[in-house]
């Protein structure tokens, strides 16, 4: 069997974007299981200085999916907090003060057998 005007580039490319589009539906997985699991507090008020103030939901609420277009890894990326909600890799992680509380790992985990 012989194919005819074959265009390697351009097949490459429909390949290359339905997988990506595949695993950004895949990530969208792992960030839904992960809004299930993570923990939410109570609103804190304001108290001696702007570090204490926390927001209830605020965490759940920043768990998003980024696509990093043009990189080459082609790599979709679940993130947890931002620059107002700082706290999330104490959460995951735990400190000193506070023990952990995984939300990011245990969707992950659960959401590869799924997938597998």
């Amino acid at each position: 069997m012989r194919v005819v005007r074959w265009n390697m580039k351009e097949a490459d490319a429909a390949l290359q974007k339905n997988v990506m589009d595949k695993l950004q539906v895949m990530a969208e997985g792992v960030a839904s299981r992960a809004r299930g699991l993570v923990p939410v507090g109570k609103d804190v008020p304001a108290g001696k200085g702007k570090w204490s103030r926390r927001e209830a939901g605020a965490l759940r609420k920043t768990i998003r999916v980024v696509r990093l277009h043009g990189d080459p890894k082609m790599n979709v990326r679940v993130y947890a907090g931002n620059r107002e909600v700082y706290y999330a890799r104490f959460v995951e992680y735990g400190t000193r003060f506070m023990r952990k509380r995984p939300f990011i790992r245990p969707a992950l985990d659960g959401a590869k057998r799924e997938l597998l």
